[in-house]
């Protein structure tokens, strides 16, 4: 078959006839930033005359009629470009559901990768969407970043993002090309004032770029010390970063580095999310600042406890065992009061949606199945001490209350693992499979991975 791909804009017109933006924020909408990505994309095509069929520019298909067109012209390849939630971790995040559909997402995700400096990347997800489920062709949908996280790294590199996942389509295609060398792969950042320090390696990991105040309020937040939050570089918040990443059993060299910056950007996310779920509301943006210290102290005041903004064991503990009411009338009816507790009996419990989604997960699991499928929990909430008795990685979101593990007894094989797997992704979970010990690990954080 001749090379010959469909490339859709994310959104646009719907089977009403209506105009669906996407997702938002702050002004900036998915369908436009979309369509600056396809832009890029389709002038690489364009450039070595390749052909291709597509909604750009008008945006005027919705997906089934996408679908159809690419399915009628019996089209090589089917890609969709969209941008992820304003609340979604940074990073791409290619959508597929077929083994070729993941080895185009996999040269995709390598070629952009290679290509945009600062790309963060979450990995793959298996689901079954509309336009990979009903394509007769390799099929992706790309999640090229959340809109509010990488949205600086996106807008500012649109065209660098569509040649990325263009050059990747044709890698996966095995098509020869010509790369358009006069790309710009600098993200415009403003330059700091001069003479202003700086951390002595200071990059971008999520699209944004920590400045030495950021990692000041995240060492004192995250109770890795307490340094002025002066924006200064200085042998104290050096000293405070060496604890975090000790605690993080992480390379300790005292350098912000892509790495140290996933780590802190997860476990502040996840203080975030609960702060917003207990009545002290914040940006769940994975970012430190004023802004998240401010609803720690609103917490701490709220419960009387020391007003610090610093996530200690007293504030840790109350934050993590308040309890919130329950987004969803899902019932419980398979699992007891007491079973996704911390083990060491200190009354630490996960968040009820995610005890609804296992739920909903163990629902499906036995549908398909068409027998009962029971699932055990093997680990679920864990406070400090349990996490490291249990030797869990210090920003676990177990102790957050955003994940737990689970196996079906009796019929465990690596087949199980991805059918549990599977299911969880339809109800909104991540995954991470481990093949080796026969469990997966579900959160409420998209991810797909194994772990073995």
């Amino acid at each position: 078959m001749s090379f010959k791909p469909f490339i859709a804009i994310g959104h646009g017109t719907s089977q009403d006839g209506t105009w669906d933006t996407g997702c938002c924020w702050n002004g900036y909408t998915e369908a436009a930033l979309a369509k600056e990505v396809v832009a890029g994309l389709l002038e690489v095509f364009d450039y070595n005359g390749k052909d291709y069929l597509t909604d750009y520019p008008n945006n005027d298909k919705n997906i089934v009629k996408c679908v159809e067109t690419a399915n009628a012209n019996n089209c090589s390849h089917y890609l969709s470009v969209h941008l992820d939630w304003d609340q979604a971790p940074s990073g791409i995040y290619p959508i597929y559901l077929s083994a070729s559909g993941l080895a185009m997402a996999e040269a995709i995700r390598a070629s952009m990768k290679l290509r945009i400096p600062g790309l963060n990347d979450r990995g793959n997800l298996c689901r079954d969407d509309y336009e990979v489920g009903y394509t007769n062709m390799p099929a992706v949908i790309m999640e090229i970043g959340s809109i509010k996280a990488d949205n600086d790294l996106i807008r500012n590199n649109t065209k660098l993002f569509g040649r990325a996942i263009a050059y990747g389509l044709l890698d996966a295609a095995g098509e020869v090309y010509d790369q358009i060398e006069d790309v710009d792969t600098s993200p415009a950042v403003e330059a700091p004032p001069a003479g202003t320090p700086k951390p002595e390696n200071t990059v971008t990991n999520s699209g944004y770029t920590w400045d030495i105040t950021n990692i000041q309020y995240f060492l004192n937040i995250c109770n890795y010390g307490a340094p002025d939050i002066d924006g200064l570089w200085g042998p104290e918040t050096k000293s405070c970063l060496i604890n975090a990443q000790r605690a993080y059993n992480i390379a300790v060299d005292g350098i912000w580095g892509p790495v140290t910056q996933a780590h802190a950007e997860a476990q502040i996310r996840g203080y975030q999310t609960r702060l917003c779920e207990v009545g002290s509301p914040c940006d769940i943006d994975g970012v430190a600042g004023p802004g998240t210290m401010g609803s720690v102290k609103d917490f701490q005041i709220k419960n009387g406890l020391e007003v610090d903004g610093i996530v200690g064991e007293q504030t840790y503990s109350k934050l993590f065992n308040t309890q919130v009411q329950s987004p969803s009338t899902t019932t419980l009816v398979n699992f007891g009061e007491d079973e996704f507790k911390c083990e060491c009996g200190c009354g630490g419990d996960v968040k009820q949606e995610l005890k609804v989604k296992v739920q909903q997960l163990r629902n499906l699991l036995s549908e398909r199945a068409q027998a009962d499928r029971p699932l055990i929990i093997s680990s679920g909430f864990r406070c400090p001490t349990q996490n490291a008795r249990d030797g869990g990685v210090p920003d676990s979101l177990h102790m957050s209350g955003d994940a737990c593990d689970i196996y079906s007894p009796g019929v465990m094989n690596r087949a199980m693992v991805d059918e549990i797997a599977y299911c969880a992704h339809q109800v909104g979970l991540g995954t991470y499979k481990y093949y080796d010990s026969l469990f997966v690990h579900v959160q409420l954080y998209p991810a797909d991975g194994v772990m073995n």
